[in-house]
């Protein structure tokens, strides 16, 4: 009997260790999240007296991890940085990574968004996984699925989104899913830990904007600190390309249907 029990005991810590050293198997899956059709306001000129009307669609719980990216890598040595094409993203292509398939769990710590990704890049990986970017309607419609209790309280969650995009630490990125923030149906971090890209993340209209702070104020349509978040956001996605990186830019994936209802989620809770 003592014998079975430490034979138990040393495959319990033998897994433990392995969950330690090799965090993308601990973190290879994401739940998936049903976002019910709706409408929102967007800050972009609507056709005065309606809102923007979004289909129902799935999307990743939280951003992807450099876990979830390393496998994709392993299973795609296209894009690895050293095969990459350079028409597909610049040079500064996960450069933080101490190898191809190695980010230096150590420096960035584990379940961590992957950042310094192109466009391309993401694009490339939610098609692998069935997916695709979620359009700019879709993630904002998404972000705008919060409840605050009073006016007061959301210029107070607004005001505090401001100082984050005017100073996000892409040096000590935080896990993914830790924020404590999260919409009506369960989707978390929109806010707090790295901006994402979207499908199109420069709308046409955003040609006839330029980047200056009178745009973002001609853009506060709707009269509110939160409108003016996310007049930065519609912003600061006008000075992107296709092959940018940048530290303070992951993404997550949306779908138009769960590929398994072990992976679907409705507000938060794994079916």
């Amino acid at each position: 009997m003592r014998s079975q029990t430490n034979i138990f005991t040393f495959s319990i810590i033998t897994i433990a260790v392995m969950m330690v050293f090799m965090p993308e198997i601990a973190s290879s899956q994401t739940a998936r999240v049903l976002v019910p059709a709706g409408s929102f306001h967007s800050v972009l000129p609507e056709v005065e007296g309606e809102q923007v009307a979004v289909d129902s669609f799935y999307m990743d719980e939280t951003a992807v991890t450099n876990e979830q990216y390393v496998e994709f890598l392993k299973n795609n040595p296209k894009w690895r940085r050293s095969e990459i094409p350079p028409i597909f993203t610049n040079k500064g292509y996960l450069r933080e990574w101490r190898s191809d398939l190695d980010p230096g769990y150590e420096n960035v710590g584990v379940n961590r968004p992957v950042t310094r990704v192109s466009w391309y890049t993401a694009n490339a990986y939610c098609a692998e996984r069935g997916g695709r970017l979620p359009t700019l309607n879709e993630w904002e419609y998404s972000a705008q699925l919060m409840e605050f209790d009073s006016e007061a309280k959301m210029n107070k969650f607004s005001s505090g989104l401001i100082n984050w995009y005017s100073g996000i630490d892409v040096k000590n990125l935080a896990e993914v899913g830790s924020t404590g923030i999260e919409n009506t149906e369960g989707i978390k971090d929109q806010f707090g830990l790295v901006m994402e890209w979207v499908e199109d993340f420069r709308p046409i209209i955003a040609d006839e904007l330029s980047l200056d702070c009178g745009t973002v104020g001609r853009m506060n349509t709707l009269g509110s600190v939160y409108s003016y978040a996310a007049s930065i956001r519609y912003i600061t996605r006008m000075s992107f390309n296709p092959k940018i990186t940048t530290g303070m830019v992951g993404f997550r994936c949306a779908y138009n249907e769960p590929i398994s209802s072990s992976q679907t989620s409705i507000n938060g809770e794994t079916l």
